[in-house]
């Protein structure tokens, strides 16, 4: 009878030992990916719309633009596919059939009577699985989008100690 008592509790003890080893893999995940959703990212500048129009150029250069129109305030890029798609670091390569789209815009406006900017970065991520499957429609992870608006943040600084440095030498010669 003891050695039946002892039995169960080994197999019991066994089990719950795979169970914490099994699950403990996947509750302690050390690189989460973000939250994917649909929305586009977006960001309030305050300078010049010919500024802010300028820096997100500069920021999309690397990019294939098919629609460049300033006065709607629209930056679109062309289909970009497969080994072309932009992957963060810490991902490994993307499936051939990935390609997407970047739509930006570029809104002039006022916060509390100072003059600004609404730049929206939004995604429109595709798969297709062979030649025969529609498309489905992916959500983005968002740092694509976020990594744009960075650029374009660090294009304005840079112009903007750039001008202070013309001023600068202009005040002293």
């Amino acid at each position: 009878m003891k050695a039946l008592h002892t039995l169960r509790a080994t197999r019991l003890i066994s089990k719950v030992f795979i169970l914490l080893t099994v699950s403990g893999c996947t509750l302690f995940k050390e690189n989460q990916e973000p939250p994917a959703t649909f929305g586009p990212r977006e960001q309030v500048y305050f300078a010049t719309y010919d500024e802010v129009w300028r820096a997100t150029q500069l920021a999309l250069q690397t990019y294939p633009i098919r629609v460049n129109n300033m006065d709607l305030g629209v930056l679109e890029t062309d289909v970009i596919k497969g080994y072309k798609v932009w992957m963060p670091p810490h991902r490994a390569s993307s499936s051939g059939g990935l390609s997407y789209k970047l739509n930006v815009r570029v809104v002039k406006g006022s916060v509390e009577g100072r003059q600004s900017v609404r730049v929206t970065v939004m995604k429109d991520l595709e798969l297709k699985k062979d030649f025969f499957a529609d498309t489905k429609k992916l959500p983005s992870d968002g740092l694509e989008e976020k990594s744009i608006l960075y650029r374009v943040r660090r294009e304005l600084l840079i112009d903007k100690a750039l001008q202070k440095a013309q001023q600068q030498k202009n005040q002293g010669a």
